[in-house]
């Protein structure tokens, strides 16, 4: 790690204690981002084995690669202060959330999840936590369990046998401070064994894990007592409390399997954390809704549903491409024509049983291929998001598992973006191109993780090497298409995509992007007809319903547009869904209308800046509304400018920010970002349709006409123009009767 002197930090808050030392909040002044800072107490000499456990407490950590454990950062020295910086966690420890409330049995299932996955990958290194208690593990604001403090922690050569995977062998004589009969850790979590002040291994965290699972359920210790040593008595000599009686609700699975891990002596015990992670996510099917490793807390979930939710009304100059899955919205009227098909369930049949008994680690991986093959479906990515994770505990040495697993957690992100999907995505992407760089998978999976963080030719070099393995996969061709497509080489695009057609003529995703390069060229004819081969080859795929409803409003199709969206809307309400219906009512000029169907969007997709955006200007246009509509668009504006921090050459998303800044007043910000807009010589109709209406946001008429122009000539709808209530002064200048109405779009 690069030392770094305590100069490059600036202190912000004293956190309290933190295991040894004292933890400060810090602002790292070279990364700008925030930072912990824990630094060992300088009032009072210290013992080498102090500074050295101090120090051993990072070195455990920082060998542990995982979302559930706090990432170190480095370790340094200045002057006689030692300190780790570390991750910053906004949230509130698991001790101090039991004092407030007790935990659904849901939001405790989701934590004991996540805290297993934490000590099975600990014990895989060969690290043992050793002070594992509820202080110890912190809850972020959306819900992602974080295990720290690993200050105890001590290196087993033995658990990474046991446990999964082997570790550094150099590592074990770093591991050894604490002797022989030295008793560590908090007496009301401690193992008889670790009390007695014996040897440990992981069966002793399994304990710990299991009195910490048994205050979750109840907001009860299993071993109580006035003091310390009484509770060392009946740690060692009584039963723990009655849980079922404490916690009647509580599943009786999760009784037995906590009451297994507190059996006294070790043998006895469940004896691997890899069993009780397994045992866990069994009995969690029945109590979670979606993903058991991560899900928003109930505070996000209300924060996102009761927000004054600022969607941006996505009129046809905004077009949001969420990876692969296009969301393109509709503005017409509903009236008409419908396709004769039936909608029929769009959930997996897999999912009613989703592990069989008869499970390898390639079966499972080929139940999530086929899942992701078709991620328009709903709980498909959830389903391979769990059969990804069973088949990697099945075989932690299986390279396409870890892939597969990245894809799903792409993909997650690119539903509703939020940094731990990328985070989980990047992780098993390293994982399997570690494991097997010759695998084709691997390579994609990786570059697909860097095309959504912004690292376009890292995303290119990692395609082309998945091309190289597996010349005849039409896989990697068709994320060089999005990728160039992404980055506005339209040529190379539309080749690549060829390429993957050439390759496999039946694989919908390769005619889904297909049609988004048409749609961007404003060749509206050639994206309906590949959109509508989307639904011969994946009958009631709502990508491609929601994206023809698009491109028939272009058309002029409008009854076709509000049939294919009521279809899209039986089969799976989504956010995009919503954000369309809200579209709807806003050109037909029912602003009031509109609102409930944004703030659905927003609640469905909270972390998507066009959703915000689209209530934004609802709001804008609503009486009363002017606050909330300010606040949404500030929201619309911060995600916005996240994005183009990961894809600082994506035109469309400067175009959006420069028209939200418009909006919202700032009219100085705006024209500095068209200026970065108008040096890239865009030809996509809707960039050049923003940039003709921020212009007129800010008072330039003349530009205004000349962008509104261009946008019609490369394929805008007139439609549109004539129904924005941002153009309304403009539609009355005759310079517009003369240059627009007069103009012929695209054909």
């Amino acid at each position: 790690m690069t030392r770094r002197t305590l100069s490059h930090y600036e202190i912000l808050d004293d956190l309290g204690a933190g295991g040894m030392g004292v933890v400060y909040r810090a602002h790292d002044m070279r990364l700008e981002r925030d930072v912990a800072i824990k630094v060992l107490p300088t009032d009072r000499p210290l013992s080498e084995t102090a500074r050295k456990r101090f120090q051993r407490e990072a070195l455990a950590a920082s060998a542990l690669n995982h979302p559930n454990i706090i990432t170190i950062y480095e370790v340094g020295s200045e002057g006689d202060t030692d300190f780790i910086v570390m991750e910053y966690v906004r949230g509130a420890s698991l001790a101090s959330l039991l004092k407030k409330r007790p935990l659904g049995m849901a939001e405790a299932t989701r934590y004991c999840v996540q805290v297993a996955d934490a000590l099975t990958k600990a014990h895989a290194s060969g690290i043992i936590h050793r002070d594992l208690k509820p202080g110890n593990i912190m809850i972020t604001e959306d819900g992602l369990v974080k295990v720290l403090d690993f200050g105890l922690a001590k290196f087993d050569a033995s658990a990474a046998t046991k446990d999964g995977e082997s570790s550094e062998g150099d590592t074990a004589a770093q591991f050894s401070l604490t002797q022989p009969g030295m008793v560590t850790g908090t007496a009301a979590y401690m193992s008889p064994e670790q009390a007695r002040g014996e040897r440990v291994d992981v069966r002793s965290d399994i304990f710990s894990f299991g009195i910490v699972m048994f205050e979750m359920l109840s907001r009860h210790l299993p071993f109580t007592g006035p003091n310390s040593i009484a509770v060392l008595h009946n740690l060692h000599f009584s039963p723990p409390r009655d849980l079922e009686e404490l916690a009647p609700k509580a599943p009786k699975p999760l009784v037995k399997l906590i009451s297994r891990m507190l059996e006294k002596k070790p043998e006895k015990r469940i004896q691997t954390m890899t069993e009780v992670a397994t045992e866990l996510r069994k009995h969690a099917a029945s109590l979670v809704d979606g993903p058991v490793t991560w899900h928003p807390s109930d505070a996000t979930v209300d924060m996102a549903s009761l927000a004054p939710a600022g969607l941006k009304k996505i009129c046809w100059r905004d077009v949001w491409l969420a990876g692969a899955a296009i969301v393109l919205v509709l503005f017409g009227s509903v009236m008409g024509w419908r396709h004769y098909r039936k909608p029929k369930p769009a959930a997996n049949p897999v999912s009613t049983q989703l592990f069989l008994p008869s499970d390898t680690a390639y079966s499972l991986y080929q139940r999530a291929r086929q899942d992701l093959d078709h991620w328009d479906r709903e709980g498909n990515i959830d389903n391979a998001i769990k059969l990804g994770e069973r088949a990697v505990q099945v075989d932690s040495q299986s390279a396409a598992s870890y892939a597969v697993l990245s894809e799903a957690y792409t993909r997650r992100n690119q539903e509703n973006p939020d940094p731990q999907w990328l985070k989980l995505a990047t992780q098993y992407a390293d994982k399997a191109v570690t494991l097997d760089s010759y695998l084709s998978a691997a390579h994609i999976s990786l570059g697909q993780v860097k095309m959504e963080s912004g690292d376009s030719g890292g995303a290119e070099k990692e395609f082309r090497t998945a091309v190289d393995l597996d010349p005849k996969n039409e896989q990697p061709h068709r994320w060089l298409g999005t990728l160039y497509g992404r980055m506005g080489r339209a040529d190379q695009s539309k080749a690549e995509l060829k390429r993957a057609q050439q390759l496999n003529p039946t694989d919908w995703r390769v005619w889904l992007e297909l049609g988004l390069n048409a749609y961007r060229a404003g060749d509206y004819k050639e994206a309906a007809s590949n959109w509508e081969e989307v639904l011969r080859l994946e009958p009631d795929n709502v990508p491609a319903l929601l994206d023809l409803g698009a491109v028939y409003h272009a058309l002029g199709r409008d009854e076709d547009a509000a049939s294919v969206l009521q279809h899209a809307l039986e089969i799976r309400p989504t956010a995009d869904a919503y954000n369309n219906l809200g579209n709807i009512r806003f050109y037909q000029g029912r602003y009031q209308d509109a609102v409930p169907a944004f703030e659905k969007a927003v609640a469905l997709g909270a972390n998507r800046f066009d959703n915000w955006a689209s209530l934004a200007d609802t709001y804008r246009w609503t009486p009363g509304n002017a606050e909330k509509a300010k606040q949404a668009y500030d929201t619309a504006i911060r995600l916005v400018r996240e994005e183009i921090a990961k894809n600082p050459s994506q035109t469309d998303l400067r175009a959006d920010l420069a028209l939200y800044l418009a909006e919202n007043g700032d009219k100085a910000g705006a024209m500095t970002e068209l200026g970065a807009v108008e040096q890239s010589h865009s030809k996509d109709p809707g960039v050049l349709y923003n940039v003709a209406v921020t212009y007129e946001l800010c008072s330039n008429r003349e530009r205004a006409l000349d962008a509104l122009l261009a946008s019609v000539k490369a394929g805008q709808s007139l439609d549109d123009i004539k129904n924005d209530p941002e153009l309304v002064s403009l539609r009355a200048d005759p310079r517009y009767h003369l240059k627009i109405e007069g103009a012929k779009p695209k054909p």
